[in-house]
């Protein structure tokens, strides 16, 4: 199945993460904890799934270590594209713009991040005009794309930015790099077919001209300038 051929999976896919944070929001024990916590928690969820033998410390470790270079990045205008409830926004230094189709998920990005302005919009259309901000970050949306798609999500962020940074899904020994994953967002018996990608750090560098900035079991950071 290709997204690009159709468009019905688009819409499914936006449906599934709305209707996922949706669920989240109202978990009592996820809101207890920060946002950092609730990362980790979701990240050991999703690769104990797939039968990673992954631990809380391992992928908290890589976890801080992605957080900790993104804080290191100079000050700049961005768009952070895919920004779901802002698990990354508040380490992005400079100024800003978050963007998500998800009216749930910027409910809880406002809540968190309430200094960052948010846009729902699509992520392969974006409402900027051309060289407006000096990066766009791709937050964990790359990977749930087919490769039209992608390419045309590489096209827009190099029309609209100068800098293109991804953080996506690493590729931990046995798991595949493509697959269809059967989901459920939680709120419901109602199951999601949901595309996922898990990157080799290299790999990901190569397909979108840039460099390896991190390159985990967990998590990838690259990066390109256009």
């Amino acid at each position: 199945m290709s997204m690009s051929e159709d468009s019905g999976y688009r819409v499914q896919l936006w449906d599934y993460y709305d209707r996922r944070t949706q669920f989240r929001s109202q978990d009592a024990f996820a809101r207890a904890q920060d946002a950092e916590s609730q990362q980790i928690r979701t990240a050991l969820e999703y690769w104990h799934g797939l039968g990673v033998d992954a631990s809380a410390s391992e992928v908290g470790a890589e976890n801080a270590h992605v957080r900790e270079l993104l804080h290191s990045l100079p000050p700049a205008t961005y768009l952070e594209v895919g920004s779901g409830p802002g698990s990354y926004t508040s380490d992005l230094p400079g100024k800003g713009v978050a963007l998500d189709q998800s009216a749930a998920a910027l409910r809880v990005l406002r809540s968190r991040v309430s200094r960052v302005p948010v846009i729902r919009a699509d992520a392969l259309h974006l409402p900027l005009h051309d060289q407006s901000v000096a990066c766009v970050f791709a937050t964990h949306i790359y990977g749930i794309l087919d490769e039209p798609d992608r390419n045309m999500l590489l096209r827009e962020a190099r029309r609209v930015g100068r800098r293109f940074l991804v953080l996506d899904a690493g590729r931990p020994a046995g798991v595949p790099a493509e697959q269809w994953q059967r989901r459920s967002s939680g709120l419901d018996q109602q199951l999601y077919n949901v595309l996922r990608q898990h990157f080799d750090a290299r790999e990901l560098a190569d397909e979108i001209g840039g460099q390896v900035l991190f390159a985990g079991n967990f998590y990838v950071l690259v990066s390109s300038e256009t």
